[in-house]
Order: structure tokens, then sequence, then C-alpha cells
């Protein structure tokens, strides 16, 4: 077991040394006196245009919010907290949806979902205060949450404008001399009252659509992977998106048989380090890790030598490019180390 316990450190160790870059581009967060809150990049670089950082598939840093309350009510300060998104059980503005009719109202409640994800856990004073949230998303990555074409949700939501629960816009920039659409900017009420765009949120740099364009990090992809695979931003995805945090989907196709794990304490010697190599190497691939592929290797290798069992990692591996794959994960390493720790902790 000491032999066991110092092999899981340095996996862990391992794992960290390869995670240990930070988004510049974490979102600020503010509310107004009048309960207005905003949701954009902060320390845009300069030119007015905001920096994102996504460089390929599902890959990206998950940065803290920044809060600052109103200083006329509290001491103004600073919290740092991460923005999970809330379980769909709690909710404490269903009266803002009473009187809509079922499909405008499937939207309002996917928007204000995504709203109350925005503002920080446990930071009761501000989801007390907060009547509006100001967010940027595609009008066709609801559209593929929700199961329905473009042109319903465009119909939704001009009746959900009608009765002030949303007020909305397309924002526009320039790349090479194109004028081109960015995104959706929602402004979304969570309670009683009418929703309004401030001219605060038309001036945030809420996307750098050249920089996307050159990455390949565009709504488009998530439009192609429904249509090629039928694969859909789940409501995560969406705050991520509206975090500025802009995820694309994976749509690798299996090229190895995960199944040769389970083989691997019978196969021969020899054989071992290229089947161990092969194996390691997709799954880097397939989770877009390749800095991890030597830490994959390490796990097929306490297989061979029976510190783990073949079934068990072979099942968390399937489970684990599964919800990679769908959007569930965003640091399958680390989930693969914690669900390690706890077979440890059981054994």
């Amino acid at each position: 077991m000491k032999n066991e316990k110092t092999f899981f450190q340095e996996l862990y160790e391992a794992l960290e040394a390869t995670h240990d870059n930070t988004d510049a581009t974490s979102p600020t967060v503010g509310l107004d006196g009048s309960g207005h809150f905003s949701l954009a990049p902060s320390n845009p670089p300069p030119g007015g245009e905001a920096e994102n950082r996504v460089g390929k598939a599902f890959t990206y840093h998950q940065g803290a919010s920044k809060v600052l309350l109103p200083k006329k009510d509290h001491e103004a300060f600073l919290s740092s907290v991460e923005a999970p998104t809330l379980p769909s059980t709690k909710r404490p503005v269903e009266q803002v949806c009473k009187l809509v009719p079922d499909g405008p109202r499937k939207l309002l409640e996917l928007l204000q979902e995504i709203g109350r994800s925005l503002l920080p856990y446990g930071n009761r004073e501000l989801r007390r205060k907060v009547g509006t949230v100001v967010f940027l998303l595609p009008l066709e990555m609801a559209a593929l949450n929700l199961g329905v074409t473009r042109q319903t949700v465009h119909r939704w939501k001009g009746a959900l404008e009608k009765k002030g629960l949303v007020a909305t816009d397309v924002l526009h920039q320039t790349v090479n001399g194109e004028r081109r659409a960015i995104g959706t900017l929602w402004a979304v009420r969570l309670r009683p009252g009418k929703a309004r765009l401030t001219m605060d949120d038309y001036l945030h740099p809420w996307r750098n659509l050249a920089l996307d364009m050159a990455n390949g990090i565009l709504s488009f992809t998530w439009v192609k992977a429904y249509q090629e695979h039928g694969i859909r931003p789940t409501l995560d995805v969406l705050v991520l998106w509206a975090q500025g945090k802009r995820v694309i989907p994976n749509t690798k196709t299996v090229a190895v048989d995960l199944g040769l794990i389970l083989i691997l304490p019978e196969v021969e010697e020899a054989k071992r380090p290229a089947l161990i190599t092969l194996i390691a190497t997709y799954i880097a691939n397939v989770l877009d890790d390749q800095r991890s592929r030597r830490f994959y290797a390490g796990l097929l290798w306490s297989v061979v030598r029976g510190e783990i069992p073949a079934p068990y990692l072979f099942a968390v591996l399937v489970r684990t490019i599964r919800d990679y794959t769908e959007g569930y994960l965003t640091r399958p390493g680390a989930h693969l180390v914690k669900t390690l720790r706890t077979l440890k902790e059981a054994s």
C-alpha cells in the first residue's frame, strides 16, 4: 500500500504540472444601483477587443468571477469565486414565467438558468438585488440546446420582448473589411420588471471575433456537430459561452479499442510497451490532452503491475471520454485522478 500511495501521488503531481496555466481574461461582473448585472471580459487588451485564448477543441481555462457590490449600500469589495451551474430545482424567480406561452417559457427558463449560473454562488446579497442579467450568446446555440430551429427561437424571443422579459440586440464587428455578427446580446429579467440594455452593455468588449475565426471557435461548429454527429450543446456549454469561454465539440472518432486495456495483463511482455504507447496516445488525443500522454501510459502500466484493476480503469476511461465529449468535463485528467483516489481510499 505504501508503494501504491506513492504511485498515485506521483501521477497527481505530474498531472498538475501539465495544467498550471490560468486564463488572463476572466469575466468581470458588475451590479449597478438598479439591479442591472452585466458579465463581460475583464482587462481587455488594447484596441477595445477582448482576447479569447481558447486555442483548440474543448481546451480552455476556467477563471473566477469578480463581483463589485455598489458602494452606496456596502463597502466595496471584490470576491473571487467559482460560478457553477445552479440546480434547476432552485427557481426563486418562477413568477416571471407566469402567463407566458409554453414555447417562449422554455426559452425564458433556459435564459434565466444561464443568468442565475453567472451569478457568484453563495453571494445572497448580490443574488437578492439582481433584477436583470446581461450576456452574449449566439441564437443558434440556444436553438440547438432546446431542439428547435433558429427561426423558432427568434419567434419566441419576440414574444418575450413584447412582455419586457428580455431585451436583445445583435452585435457586430468588422473583420477583414466585412461587417459580421458576433452574437446576440441578451438582457434577461430574473424578477418582475422590464428588461433593458444600457449603453455600458453595448460598450463592453464582448468578443474578439477575428481571433475566434482564426482559431475556428465559432457557433457554426456546434451546428455542424449536430448535423453530422447529433451533438447538442448542454446547459453547461451555454454558460461557458456566456462567460466568454467558448468551447467547441469534440467529434473525434474512435480509432483504438479501449477493450485492449482488459487484456493488458495477459499480453506478452515484449509487446506491452508498444500497445501501451498506442492506447495512451489515443486517450491523450481524444481528450485533447497530449501533454499528459505519459500520465495515461502510467495508468496503463499500473494495470500491468496489478495496482489498478483493468475492468475498473476501462470503465472509468469510457465514462470520462463520454462525459468530456458531451461537454460535462473540462479537465478529464484531474477527474481521473480524483476517481482513482476514491478507489485507493476504499481499498
